[in-house]
C-alpha cells in the first residue's frame, strides 16, 4: 500500500458532547490494543454519525469492504436513570491507500 496512514474513528452525536469526548478516546485505545501499530506517523480522521443504528451500519460497511473495526459499548448511562448507552464510538484498524474511501461517506466531527 501506499500513501498516509490513517485511523477513522467515527462517534455518535447524539450522546453529550463531553460524553463523545470520552467514548472517542475509548474506541481509540481499543484499537490500540487491538491492531498492530505502523512503524509511521499515523493520521486519525474523527468522523461523525447520528445514532448507534448508523454507527453500526458504518461499521459493518467498514467490515464489507475489509477494514477491520475496533467498537467501543458504554453499559454506563448518558442520563441518571437512563438505560446504557450501548455502542458508542468505533475505530479502524491503521489503512491506506484506496481503503480510505470506505469512510468517504461520514462527514468530519464537529461540536455541535
Amino acid at each position: 500500500m501506499e500513501g498516509p496512514i490513517y485511523t477513522y474513528l467515527l462517534v455518535r452525536t447524539d450522546i453529550p458532547l463531553a460524553d463523545q469526548l470520552v467514548q472517542a478516546a475509548h474506541a481509540a485505545l481499543e484499537a490500540g490494543r487491538q491492531f498492530e501499530q505502523p512503524e509511521e506517523p499515523c493520521h486519525m480522521a474523527v468522523l461523525a454519525v447520528k445514532s448507534e443504528e448508523a454507527l453500526m451500519q458504518a461499521v459493518a460497511h467498514a467490515e464489507s469492504k475489509g477494514v477491520r473495526m475496533a467498537v467501543f459499548y458504554e453499559p454506563d448511562p448518558a442520563e441518571e436513570g437512563a438505560g446504557p448507552m450501548g455502542y458508542t464510538a468505533a475505530a479502524s484498524e491503521p489503512i491506506q491507500g484506496d481503503l480510505r474511501k470506505t469512510f468517504k461517506k461520514w462527514g468530519l466531527w464537529k461540536p455541535v
